[in-house]
């Protein structure tokens, strides 16, 4: 079976999401970005017109854009009515994921990666290299955990929220949506959504529309 995959997205993370895709038995066939524009990259090269015939005969699709509301919204604009199917959950070989947990169409997971047991990683979400999220745990829809950020077990990381570099999430905490914990903060207390929170421990700093920029 062919595991031919059109990339959408045409910056750095499209990059790595290629070189996961590639690393785990996928062939990357170009990438486009979110105005349908053909773009090269790798020394590859999509158009819209070659999009549109891949979806309509069932080839598989990632949203390889690092910011996780203009993933949403490019999954909303023009993904929604495509089935689940044709956006494979890509996991980079030297990931270790537990047989236990559970991965959402579209997710990436990257090079040195920990997923633990009944661990639930959500639809289009990101766990960047080295990131752990361990047992019982929840990464919803569109989050993403930055390298080398840790979320301890039985912890839930909200839809769109981000983790960034090297922060950790003790065990049993709650980050709610859109919400963003700053590199290398250490999180020991339930953060609500739409918020900025950083430090050690960390605070909160300031209120986040959705959509905003990260910091």
């Amino acid at each position: 079976m062919l595991r031919r995959l059109l990339i959408i997205g045409a910056g750095g993370h499209a990059i790595s999401v290629s070189d996961v895709a590639d690393s785990s038995g996928y062939t990357t066939l170009g990438f486009v970005d979110d105005t349908g524009t053909g773009i090269s990259l790798l020394g590859l090269v999509a158009t819209d017109y070659d999009l549109d015939d891949h979806v309509r005969a069932g080839g598989l699709i990632a949203i390889a854009i690092g910011d996780n509301y203009d993933r949403e919204r490019v999954w909303n604009s023009r993904f929604a009515h495509v089935p689940l199917d044709q956006f494979p959950a890509l996991v980079h070989p030297s990931a270790v994921v537990s047989s236990r947990a559970q991965l959402g169409p579209g997710c990436v997971i990257h090079a040195g990666v920990v997923v633990g047991p009944l661990a639930n990683v959500g639809a289009h979400s990101i766990l960047n290299s080295a990131s752990v999220l361990d047992h019982e745990s929840v990464l919803k829809d569109f989050a993403s955990l930055a390298p080398g950020a840790v979320v301890g077990g039985r912890s839930t990381i909200g839809e769109r929220s981000a983790v960034g570099l090297g922060a950790s999430v003790k065990h049993g905490i709650s980050v709610g949506d859109d919400t963003i914990i700053g590199a290398n903060s250490y999180v020991h207390r339930d953060i609500s959504e739409e918020l900025v929170a950083y430090g050690s421990p960390a605070r909160v700093v300031r209120s986040r529309e959705p959509g905003d920029t990260y910091l």
